[in-house]
């Protein structure tokens, strides 16, 4: 089993009274993510879970839990995104900022949702062979969790485990760390 835990922290400085933090863990040949958001969950925008878990692009717009997963040899990366509702999406980039591409050849095993007024975790599967044979080497991959809150005031706040760029950026190089330190 390999697994890593990622502190997230915010881009800018807010008054949001809660902790993120995200794991990744590879067991068996399936790739497990897990979120976690506690504390005053009030001012955050979570959908009820509908448990349909539909494909839907533009989940960065809304609340938003993401997991980015590349490979160190080519630049090839994949990019998870997963709503409070259920909904989620998978797209694959060649390189750096290359163009948006839905990834169609990947189901996920189950996402579950709890949602309580302190708590909120999000827990996905899937089978790490579904990503293709230059993901199979967990040496050569480099993960970045993230997230996307978005809250009363017409607020939206990025959290991710570091943030390199002047301005957030998921996409960035340098936010991505070994999943095998």
């Amino acid at each position: 089993m390999i697994s890593k835990y990622f502190n997230l922290i915010p881009f800018a400085e807010n008054d949001l009274d809660l902790e993120a933090s995200a794991e990744i863990k590879v067991i068996d040949g399936h790739v497990n993510f897990h979120f976690t958001l506690k504390g005053d969950l009030s001012p955050i925008y979570i959908h009820r879970d509908n448990g349909k878990m539909n494909r839907v692009i533009g989940l960065w717009t809304q609340t938003c839990f993401e997991f980015f997963i590349l490979n160190k040899t080519d630049g090839e990366y994949f990019e998870f995104n997963f709503g409070s509702d259920s909904s989620w999406n998978c797209f694959i980039f060649n390189s750096y900022r290359s163009e948006l591409t839905e990834y169609n050849d990947i189901e996920l095993d189950n996402i579950v949702i709890k949602s309580e007024d302190e708590l909120f975790t999000l827990n996905c599967r899937f089978e790490l062979k579904k990503l293709g044979h230059n993901f199979e080497d967990l040496s050569n991959l480099r993960v970045s969790p993230t997230c996307v809150l978005t809250a009363e005031g017409d607020n939206t706040y990025y959290y991710s485990n570091k943030h390199p760029d002047t301005s957030p950026n998921f996409h960035h190089p340098d936010s991505f760390e070994d999943l095998i330190s």
